[in-house]
Formats: C-alpha cells, structure tokens, sequence
C-alpha cells in the first residue's frame, strides 16, 4: 500500500509534466484560445496538486515515524523485559503448580496465575498500541516469544530432561 501510494504520486506528477509539454508544443504550433488554456492550466494545477499532496503526505508520515522511533526505542525495551519477566513468572506457576499437593498453595498459585495471566493481557494490549509505530520490531519480538513459549513447554513435558 505505501509503495503504491509513492507510484501514484509520482504517476501524477509525471502527468502533469507531460500535460505542460503538450500544451508547450501545442502553443508552437497555434495560438491557444483563451477557454483552452484556462482547461490546460487547471488539468496541469490538479495533477500537480494531487501528486504533491499524496506525495507530501507520504513523506510527511515517514518523517514523523522516524523521529518518533529512537524515543520509541527506550520505552519498547522496558515493555520486552517486562514481557520476558511476566512470561517467565508465568512458566515457574505453572510449573510449581504441577508439582505440589498442597491446597493452600494451589490456590494461591491460581491467584498468582490469574494475576500474571493480566499483566501478559495488558503487556499484549501494549505491543499492539507499538504495532503502529515499530511493526518489525514487534512482530520480531512475538514470533521470539512464541518460540520460547513453544520451547518452554516442549522441555516441561519431557519428564527425562534434566534442568
């Protein structure tokens, strides 16, 4: 979609060019009437108006974005570690959850795992509000937790690994 926003505005623009040199070469040829090159003029102004204001407008969301992103940076990576850190909380509750028999520690581990299971919510809601700004590096940090998670629990359900 951004790519073909850049084509169009230059496909525009490059209309308007071309408009101008016909009305060049036709007023080497003829004298243009007065109507005509008011209709020539307003064809050259709007093709011309449209490729620059798309084309500005790309330009303009590019700029923003990348003096939006070394501030963003900082902030984004203490939303990663906050992430790791409530995913690994995450893992050791279910894991010790697993392993005791007693009730009153079952029930606080399911406190425990409710309350974590809202802070990877909110964490979630997080990334997604980042997803505008740092795309890349968001889906880049969902498929490496993905792969952890994934991993995690492919090691907690083989009893033969040693930790």
């Amino acid at each position: 979609m951004k790519n073909l926003n850049w084509i169009l505005a230059a496909l525009l623009i490059l209309v308007a060019i071309g408009i101008s040199a016909l009305v060049v070469y036709i007023t080497t040829t003829r004298t243009l009437t007065p109507v005509e090159s008011i209709l020539w003029q307003i064809l050259v102004f709007a093709f011309g108006l449209a490729g620059s204001f798309i084309f500005g407008r790309q330009s303009a969301k590019e700029a923003a974005k990348e003096m939006i992103k070394p501030h963003a940076r900082s902030a984004f990576r203490r939303l990663v570690s906050l992430y790791e850190s409530l995913s690994r909380a995450s893992t050791a509750i279910q894991l010790t959850e697993n392993s005791e028999s007693s009730e009153d520690i079952r029930v606080t581990i399911a406190k425990l795992d409710a309350i974590v299971t809202e802070q990877l919510n909110t964490a979630d809601d997080a990334l997604e509000d980042w997803r505008d700004i740092v795309p890349e590096d968001v889906e880049e940090l969902k498929q490496k937790l993905e792969s952890k998670i994934q991993g995690g629990i492919d090691s907690d359900s083989n009893p033969t690994n040693s930790r």
